[in-house]
């Protein structure tokens, strides 16, 4: 099977509280918040800390039930690990074929094509349809 996915971008970690989860990343890791990111249509807020590939995404949503939900009672927990793509085509025909299924960023709706966010063409993998790992699929919009 040929290789198709691409660069290690970033790993999610999903939180209740992102302004504490931030501060503990800061001061125990040692983490500078590189930038931040609101997609409103999801009720999402994010930061992204570190440079470069390998930044640790934080990030919460608007909706207390959704985020309940997801957390299972937790205060934060390991969300999805994020690949940069140079075929997302070839990588959703591979997963599909595989049974995966895709979903919006706050999982609350199942979707079949990429969203295009900001300069990117994105998608997420419904963990149950993928080993139990959440996967965020991202590839670079040509300009």
């Amino acid at each position: 099977m040929p290789r198709v996915f691409g660069e290690f971008d970033h790993v999610g970690w999903f939180v209740r509280d992102l302004d504490a989860a931030s501060a503990w990343a800061h001061e125990a890791l040692g983490l500078e918040v590189v930038r931040s990111v609101a997609l409103e249509q999801y009720g999402i807020e994010a930061r992204f800390l570190g440079p470069g590939t390998g930044t640790l995404e934080i990030f919460t949503v608007a909706d207390e039930e959704l985020r309940e939900r997801r957390l299972e009672g937790a205060p934060r927990r390991l969300d999805h690990v994020c690949f940069r793509l140079r075929d997302l085509d070839a990588v959703l025909a591979q997963l599909r074929a595989s049974g995966a299924r895709f979903c919006t960023p706050d999982r609350a709706t199942e979707i079949d094509e990429p969203l295009e966010i900001g300069t990117n063409r994105q998608i997420w993998t419904v963990p149950q349809s993928t080993g139990g790992l959440a996967l965020q699929l991202n590839e670079p919009l040509a300009h």
